[in-house]
């Protein structure tokens, strides 16, 4: 995992966590009228048929910067609106994702986190629900769906909506065209979480699909603290650590090299002047 995208995972996972104790400290009142309007208005899509499903667009084609149709869609809008059109997180211990939710597939919430796709349920669980969660992979200076593919049938994943962590066991995984919605659909009484990312890497002309299904927490699936953890992030964790201790040394060094000739006498005058310059640039 290149540094960067170490630093984007450190970001994102913060905000995410920020959003989390947000929620935290509202009232049970409040947190109760959320979740019951977020299931009236999942089992109105169940019932619906889910004909209109994303932006009308590909969430991973280019907008022309209009208003979305989540974006016109003031009821969605409203719903599990945590602040800045945040709705919860994801967690996905195995390949460090962790990171907030967005209202929608714009280019705005892709850039930022996962996208909840329009037309799919609302990430709160429950029998009869599907949601599906977008997210982008391969960008320069973010992790995001990146690592999705290293994934398998098994391996678990966590949403966190409303102060509720909910656990997920992925039992398929499938490559499919753009065009093709049919694994987005909700499935009579089962309760699922539907991940989704371009693919291949860098070339996209396809969709890599991760459905998992709800599990309860601790048993099967263990609390997220004690989920099974990520050994590329370990090894970025000490590139970023080795990284910074260069750094130090680089300065510390340069001071080093530069101290003892100064003050032997050794250089003198304008020289002098300009190391001592030079020595102050690398300070860290």
């Amino acid at each position: 995992m290149p540094v960067v995208q170490y630093v984007s995972y450190r970001q994102q996972s913060a905000r995410a966590q920020a959003t989390a104790e947000a929620v935290s400290a509202w009232p049970s009142a409040r947190i109760s009228r959320q979740l019951e309007a977020a299931r009236r208005y999942n089992r109105d899509i169940a019932a619906s048929g889910q004909e209109t499903l994303g932006e009308a667009s590909d969430p991973f084609s280019p907008g022309d910067g209009s208003p979305t149709l989540s974006q016109r869609d003031k009821r969605y809008q409203r719903l599990l609106n945590i602040g800045d059109g945040v709705m919860g997180s994801i967690s996905v211990p195995k390949i460090s994702v962790k990171m907030p939710i967005y209202h929608g597939t714009s280019d705005q919430a892709l850039a930022s986190g996962a996208g909840h796709l329009y037309g799919t349920s609302l990430p709160i669980g429950g029998s009869s629900t599907n949601s599906v969660l977008s997210g982008h992979r391969g960008l320069a200076g973010a992790l995001l769906f990146t690592r999705l593919d290293e994934l398998q049938e098994g391996d678990i994943f966590y949403v966190n909506t409303l102060d509720h962590t909910m656990g997920y066991r992925i039992i398929g995984i499938h490559v499919i065209d753009p065009e093709d919605t049919h694994l987005y659909a909700v499935v009579p009484g089962k309760d699922m979480v539907t991940l989704m990312t371009c693919t291949p890497y860098g070339v996209n002309t396809h969709r890599m699909i991760i459905t998992g299904t709800r599990q309860p927490i601790p048993h099967p699936i263990p609390e997220p603290s004690e989920a099974p953890g990520d050994a590329v992030l370990k090894g970025a964790k000490v590139g970023f650590l080795l990284l910074t201790v260069g750094l130090l040394l680089a300065g510390i060094g340069q001071e080093a090299l530069i101290l003892p000739l100064h003050t032997s006498g050794l250089i003198h005058g304008r020289r002098s002047h300009i190391l001592v310059v030079a020595r102050r640039r690398f300070l860290p």
